[in-house]
């Protein structure tokens, strides 16, 4: 990604309610891991309007910064990394391939985009764009034993050449997404960018999907399913959206948002679509 463009570090730093240090520590980037997790949601509604999300930095800090709108993994993490080099972290951007609710025999393509922060010599994985799912602290990228950032519980397995990260759920571990070993460049995640969102059977242009950390728990919102999870010892608590009264509260109220009128039909319309509500327990 170009840092051409500078980001706005003390309008991003009110976005996320942050009032820290600015020096590249591993406590300064655990606390704009959480800060981001809890107050700028993962969200397609771009994607259901019809528009594919630009992910140029002056853009994204026009739509997640000041609309205070959210976005997806390209979107979420290029601004990421975008801070945190300003910051002066030494950063660099992953790729991966979803397997998160994915059958093992199919084989994904990579359009997740994920971070590498480099601190004292040791990598530490960063992603603040996978939703519901995605760990609310850095994580060493090396360690191969559970790791915990307050809610749930993740570690990496090798794959082959691979990482893939798994989060451990009430039926056994589980995989978020397969890690590869090279540095993509940006125009690796311009075109997974254009295939998720433009790609006639892709995930995201023919479901809402929603997520923000909340204190002690995630939520998430897969169609007319909200979802909160506190952890895997604690029972879901899940309720279904039935009106567009209760999509528009449940934007501003639970995620933050304020959607427009002519957004809130595309999110209708693909809602009235789908032919039965389908609960996200793992999203």
């Amino acid at each position: 990604m170009s840092l051409g463009t500078l980001i706005d570090l003390d309008a991003y730093r009110r976005r996320i309610a942050d009032e820290g240090p600015l020096t590249p520590t591993l406590a300064t980037l655990a606390r704009f891991v959480k800060r981001h997790a809890e107050t700028i949601p993962f969200e397609n509604i771009d994607v259901l309007a019809g528009r594919v999300p630009r992910l140029d930095p002056a853009s994204l800090q026009a739509k997640l910064v000041q609309q205070r709108r959210g976005g997806y993994c390209f979107e979420q993490n290029g601004l990421f990394l975008a801070v945190l080099r300003q910051i002066g972290f030494v950063v660099r951007g992953l790729e991966a391939r979803v397997r998160s609710g994915v059958p093992a025999e199919v084989v994904t393509a990579r359009t997740h985009m994920a971070l590498s922060v480099t601190l004292e010599g040791v990598a530490h994985h960063a992603d603040v764009g996978f939703g519901a799912l995605a760990p609310t602290a850095p994580l060493r990228a090396a360690e191969r034993g559970a790791q915990r950032d307050g809610v749930d519980a993740y570690r990496f397995t090798e794959a082959g050449v691979d990482r893939m990260l798994q989060i451990q759920t009430p039926d056994g571990w589980s995989d978020c997404y397969r890690i590869g070993p090279t540095e993509p460049a940006p125009i690796d995640y311009e075109v997974g960018n254009w295939f998720v969102a433009t790609y006639p059977s892709a995930m995201l242009r023919h479901n809402l999907l929603m997520g923000r950390a909340v204190p002690g728990g995630r939520l998430a919102l897969f169609n007319r399913t909200l979802t909160l999870r506190r952890g895997v010892a604690q029972p879901l608590e899940q309720r279904l959206l039935t009106t567009r009264a209760e999509f528009a509260a449940v934007f501003a109220e639970d995620f933050g948002l304020e959607i427009a009128a002519a957004d809130l039909e595309a999110v209708m319309a693909v809602i009235e679509r789908q032919a039965a509500p389908v609960p996200a327990a793992a999203r």
